[in-house]
């Protein structure tokens, strides 16, 4: 009987503890999106497309003090129709490019936080553009806001990288580099 209780008691501290650790963590949502936007070059001028909406995401993490503490996970997408240039045929040719009507969304998926600091994430995660998924490392800045945590950073990538060709215009005259540069700020509030 002595046993039985001493296990109970066991098992019983090991799901306080447990609790305890899921209840310490909280669950994000994208909020706002003060900056989303992919900038590059072309032989005629260096351009920039913007995504005012068309994105989501979600994040667990424990935020304690004014600093994140642990991110246990973290995503985000984006409509790929949603970036913008201005110019509709340069947004015709850069969805073309990227696959945009088979594959409708850019998504990030973290798989490991490498370093992080009081004001900084360096974080390993699965980006995928046009049906490719590449690993990438990621240097983001961020801070906490009350309930919510705005992360900010960019990130150099190239077509060649996800195995995509570099958009062209007027018979190929007009050609985009293959450099890209990816600029965010976006909003994770915690969800009541």
């Amino acid at each position: 009987m002595k046993k039985l209780s001493a296990l109970s008691v066991i098992l019983a501290l090991l799901w306080v503890a447990n609790l305890s650790t899921v209840l310490a963590q909280q669950t994000f949502s994208v909020s706002n999106v003060a900056e989303m936007k992919v900038s590059g070059t072309s032989t005629l001028h260096d351009w920039d497309m913007v995504a005012e909406n068309g994105v989501a995401g979600q994040a667990v993490m424990k935020v304690e003090d004014g600093k994140i503490a642990e991110i246990q996970s973290l995503n985000f997408a984006l409509e790929t129709k949603a970036l913008k240039s201005g110019k509709s045929s340069m947004d015709k040719n850069a969805y073309e490019a990227i696959n945009a009507d088979d594959f409708p969304k850019i998504t990030f998926q973290l798989t490991q936080v490498e370093q992080l600091t009081e004001s900084t994430v360096k974080a390993k995660g699965k980006l995928n553009i046009g049906g490719n998924s590449r690993d990438i490392v990621l240097n983001v800045n961020y801070s906490v806001k009350g309930n919510s945590v705005v992360f900010s950073g960019k990130q150099d990538i190239t077509f060649e990288q996800f195995s995509l060709e570099p958009p062209t215009a007027v018979f190929g005259t007009i050609k985009t580099g293959n450099e890209l540069s990816l600029s965010f700020n976006t909003t994770y509030s915690m969800k009541n």
